[in-house]
């Protein structure tokens, strides 16, 4: 038995979502809001809760508000209030600015600038139930537009529209969160998610364009669940223009449900597993839709994928936390694509034995000074991991990978230094990669899947099919044309108004990809609610 999703669901949710918010009634307290995932703005509430709170599930983000026990205190530090905001601490509609206005320029006068504008609204309906939703117009100006002109942009999907030299593009997060008990909550929307501890996520990151998605957790005693289904759009690889994918490009439906369980062992060790099944929406058959069979919320799926003769995609994986003193902090992931053990033990280079590892330590108060923060991780993945044989069932979404930026065929080592001292935060960020290419060409270095060619797949590009791999053995770590990256960042950041995350900061960024190496000046006001590095 299968189902179908409406492709015009998004249309129907918005008006549900506006709906709600105009029928607000009853009291009830703020439990079912999520902190924004971004590194910067969520680093006071990641310092309480890996450090000071027990059993909290660190690895699962968004943090989930009411999980959070001294949440309130810590909001308490600062005064600020939003820029509207009716109601009392049981019932209340919270309106904020969404803003992104900067400029940089490097030595050779190329020059960058941004200017976004939206806002946002949070909104507590009853005691279990809460909205929220932020919307932006975002418009870009690049001296050089045909380094970015046609593409996707990095972590937000398609480009609006192009215009001289400016790009423009608009997103929409929003989601309904429902909490029927103490230990159960609900979440349905469109935004992203995050899975680990680290810098990176090599099993599901925050990369790619938001998804619309339904996702139900439990958390009780030690361990939390959470199983996510989503609605993913993404560009056929069965056409020839997929490798210079333009406004215009169409998205195809696929989609995928993910299990994650964490369980804390003790007071100092986490382990966790991961899971998901990734299918495309329409195959020779027609149109798909939702497969029911991967409603199960339990049982493992690949015992399912063969039990039906299924060519969709499973990966696993997992993860661990162990904590050293009173706050270093040990953690590691594995992904798991496929592989066959007398493979690996023939030591052979096999393509199919695609898996990739992560492994980090980070401190919240280096060399005994309070908040003092540090973070070392190194992340390697194997070739051809995440890919499959059609763009449609690799583990992407929007033309960009749902873990890793780089997507596969990599190795990459990061060093982050954060300090914050009341309304500041001092920022030190280098990452070093390589990662092993299907062409020597030079291109932008945020756009990397232009570079491939039907037959000729090394199995670093995740939407190229491994069927056009260019070894059946032989393969190695990194293999292919060989491209190495470096990234500096020093940045001062000061938070203007707390409450709606908006930070100015200045800083310099020396960054050697592609297309050589590329010094920049930069500042500008940010309202700091998802990550948008480009550190590739």
């Amino acid at each position: 038995m299968q189902v179908s999703i409406h492709k015009h669901l998004n249309y129907k949710f918005i008006k549900i979502f506006v709906l709600l918010i105009v029928v607000i009634s009853s009291n009830s307290k703020a439990q079912n809001l999520f902190v924004p995932i971004n590194n910067d703005a969520s680093f006071i509430y990641e310092y309480e809760v890996y450090n000071k709170q027990e059993n909290f599930h660190t690895s699962i983000k968004p943090f989930n508000i009411s999980e959070i026990k001294n949440y309130a205190q810590i909001n308490n530090q600062y005064k600020t209030k939003k820029l509207l905001n009716f109601g009392d601490s049981l019932r209340f509609i919270e309106i904020s600015p969404i803003i992104n206005l900067g400029a940089s320029t490097n030595l050779n006068n190329t020059a960058y600038g941004n200017l976004g504008l939206g806002f946002g609204i949070n909104t507590q309906i009853t005691h279990n139930l809460s909205l929220s939703f932020n919307t932006a117009y975002n418009s870009v100006y690049f001296t050089n537009i045909n380094e970015f002109q046609g593409k996707y942009t990095p972590h937000f999907g398609q480009l609006v529209k192009t215009n001289g030299n400016s790009v423009t593009y608009s997103y929409f997060r929003g989601y309904m969160s429902y909490s029927p008990g103490k230990y159960f909550n609900f979440q349905f929307g469109k935004d992203k998610n995050f899975w680990g501890d680290g810098y990176r996520s090599i099993l599901l990151s925050d990369n790619s364009e938001a998804y619309w998605f339904l996702k139900g957790s439990v958390n009780i005693w030690k361990i939390k669940y959470t199983i996510l289904f989503s609605s993913l759009q993404d560009i056929d690889s069965e056409y020839g223009n997929f490798n210079q994918p333009s406004i215009n490009t169409s998205l195809e439906d696929k989609y995928s449900t993910t299990h994650f369980l964490s369980w804390n062992i003790g007071k100092r060790f986490n382990f966790n597993l991961f899971e998901t099944v990734i299918w495309r929406g329409e195959d020779s058959l027609g149109y798909r839709g939702f497969d029911v069979n991967y409603l199960n919320p339990i049982v493992f799926y690949r015992p399912i994928e063969f039990s039906l003769g299924s060519p969709d995609n499973v990966i696993m994986g997992g993860g661990f936390k162990f904590k050293i003193g009173k706050s270093n902090h040990l953690y590691g992931q594995f992904i798991l694509d496929e592989f066959k053990l007398a493979e690996i033990k023939a030591q052979n280079g096999w393509w199919g034995n695609k898996y990739g590892f992560q492994l980090g330590i980070k401190t919240y108060n280096l060399f005994n000074i309070k908040k003092l923060y540090a973070l070392i991780e190194y992340n390697r993945v194997r070739p051809f991991t995440y890919s499959h044989g059609n763009s449609l069932e690799n583990w992407g979404n929007y033309y960009q990978s749902l873990a890793h930026p780089l997507g596969a065929n990599f190795t990459e080592q990061v060093l982050i230094l954060k300090y914050p001292h009341k309304r500041f935060l001092f920022k030190i960020k280098t990452v070093f990669s390589q990662h092993g290419l299907n062409h020597d060409n030079n291109a932008s270095g945020t756009e990397l899947h232009e570079l491939n060619k039907y037959n000729t797949n090394y199995g670093g590009d995740i939407y190229v099919s491994y069927n056009d791999r260019v070894n059946e053995y032989g393969n190695t770590q990194n293999q292919g044309y060989l491209k190495k990256y470096s990234y500096f960042d020093i940045s001062a950041s000061y938070i203007v108004v707390p409450n709606w995350n908006l930070y100015f900061n200045m800083g310099l960024m020396n960054r050697n990809a592609y297309n050589g190496n590329n010094f920049m000046v930069y500042f500008g006001f940010k309202t700091n609610l998802y990550n948008n590095d480009i550190d590739f």
